[in-house]
């Protein structure tokens, strides 16, 4: 019996083949291997779905018009009695998809108007779109949850598994976002004037207390009288770094970063409401809860109600130090995380395959598979319900199949 109640694995959908026979033969090794959990990917960062989708034909995936990936990838596990779950991409897109193609308006953009795509990161330009979860009608309610809901009526999947469920956190994580509907929308979710008399200022009638910030429940108008002329970045740049009061702290990105984490959570919800009750949904996340919903909008500790499997990337590149290092960490890490994620029905905990070895990639030495042996004994003695590794295609770039038997089968 494995130490590991569940035992998953992401993997690419082109990998899985596209005939019955090739499906099978590639479920079969990774039942063979010792894993009972499958996270196929199913929806790309480029936009496109790797089924025959009647709603969004234009998204579909050339050659998969045809070919029923999912519908085929399930018969197999359920045959060898593995989970399968549906590995869906949410708000980072391909800037050739169908989504920015039809409606370009629906990315985010920051101070200046401009998408993620026109940001430079480690010296390059940066190809990836990222589509706000805010705008209403927009790419969350038009497109996003439409499609999980079409998914998972045609598939009874174990799970819908939410990736990319955040604002972006490598390409400027705080000017994102700012597009027009933004800019219109956070002034009015933090109330930063009165609708009734918008351009009332409302000062409290007598400042008799000792801090300015303790006349805050009367509402003032936070937004300054210019505020129509100043021009969106100026507008960006207040609604980030500006003061509630006139003179008072630089606090206006505490609302900024609440906005952001409300949007995220809301579409949980709203793809809860869309999904089958009888289907869970996961949903994988970084690491520490408190941080990412500063920097990427995702304080998954509010998914609860809307999401069932919480599986945190403990990834080793999302660790400092060394790998000695990691492993105590990464055991630290858990034992918070299950704090973090009492309210969810399991806990898996993520790992990397590859980060496991960028010492050794460096090198140009073999990769020490002990690694891969230590960091699950780390998982198992965290008293989790089980682990995921990323990916299938790494057994096959560091030879580990066996190995990974190995550990699983233990």
């Amino acid at each position: 019996m494995s130490r590991f109640a569940t035992r998953g694995i992401w993997c690419g959908s082109v990998e899985a083949g596209r005939t019955k026979e090739e499906v099978s033969a590639f479920i079969g090794r990774i039942h063979d291997a010792g894993f009972n959990a499958v996270f196929m990917h199913l929806k790309g960062g480029d936009g496109l779905l790797y089924w025959p989708s009647d709603a969004f034909p234009q998204a579909t995936a050339p050659g998969y018009e045809s070919f029923d990936l999912p519908a085929v990838a399930l018969e197999e596990c359920r045959k060898r009695g593995m989970q399968f779950h549906a590995w869906l991409i949410d708000f980072f897109e391909g800037e050739n998809g169908a989504a920015y193609q039809a409606h370009p308006e629906w990315a985010m953009t920051n101070a200046k108007g401009q998408p993620t795509n026109t940001e430079i990161l480690r010296g390059s330009r940066f190809t990836g779109l990222w589509m706000c979860p805010a705008r209403r009608p927009g790419y969350t309610d038009q497109w996003l949850v439409p499609i999980l809901q079409e998914f998972a009526d045609r598939y009874k999947v174990d799970s819908i598994h939410h990736d990319y469920i955040r604002y972006p956190g490598d390409v400027a994580p705080d000017q994102y976002c700012f597009c027009d509907d933004c800019l219109v929308n956070i002034p009015k979710w933090a109330t930063y004037c009165s609708e009734s008399f918008p351009n009332e200022p409302f000062y409290h009638e007598l400042y008799d207390r000792g801090y300015l910030e303790s006349h805050w429940e009367q509402s003032p108008r936070v937004l300054p009288q210019n505020w129509d002329s100043i021009g969106r970045e100026s507008q960006s740049r207040f609604l980030l770094e500006g003061s509630f009061f006139h003179g008072g702290r630089y606090d206006l990105d505490y609302f900024f970063y609440l906005y952001r984490t409300h949007w995220i959570t809301e579409f949980a919800r709203l793809a809860r409401e869309a999904i089958d009750p009888s289907i869970a949904i996961s949903a994988a996340i970084f690491k520490n809860p408190v941080h990412s919903g500063r920097f990427i909008g995702q304080d998954w500790r509010q998914f609860s109600p809307y999401v069932d499997i919480a599986i945190p990337m403990d990834y080793r590149d999302h660790f400092p130090g060394s790998f000695d290092t990691y492993l105590a960490l990464l055991s630290e890490t858990i034992s918070k995380q299950k704090t973090w994620a009492r309210d969810f029905k399991s806990l898996l905990i993520g790992v990397a395959i590859n980060f496991l070895f960028f010492e050794e990639d460096r090198s140009a030495s073999s990769p020490d598979p002990g690694k891969l042996h230590a960091v699950a004994e780390v998982v198992a003695n965290s008293q989790t319900d089980g682990i995921v590794f990323f990916c299938e295609g790494h057994l096959h770039q560091y030879s580990l199949w066996n190995e990974m038997q190995k550990v699983l089968t233990a």
